[in-house]
């Protein structure tokens, strides 16, 4: 066998199980630390995440604002 498939069988399949709301969470993590990356913006095009949706999660409306523009 070779060194590659050593490698991958070594390593579960998925290592971090993405969902919604994680997403969301990492999502208004960044954004209350002034911190929006390219991570975030694609989250929120993955998810179709609503601004409703990160204001219910804890996001203040000035935060939220500030993200509009790349919804």
């Amino acid at each position: 066998m070779g060194k590659c498939k050593k490698r991958t069988l070594n390593k579960p399949v998925l290592e971090k199980k993405l969902s919604r709301e994680s997403a969301i969470e990492y999502i208004v993590e960044k954004v209350r630390g002034n911190c929006i990356d390219n991570v975030s913006k694609q989250y929120l095009s993955l998810f179709c995440i609503t601004p409703e949706e990160l204001t219910e999660a804890g996001a203040a409306y000035e935060e939220v604002l500030v993200l509009s523009r790349f919804m």
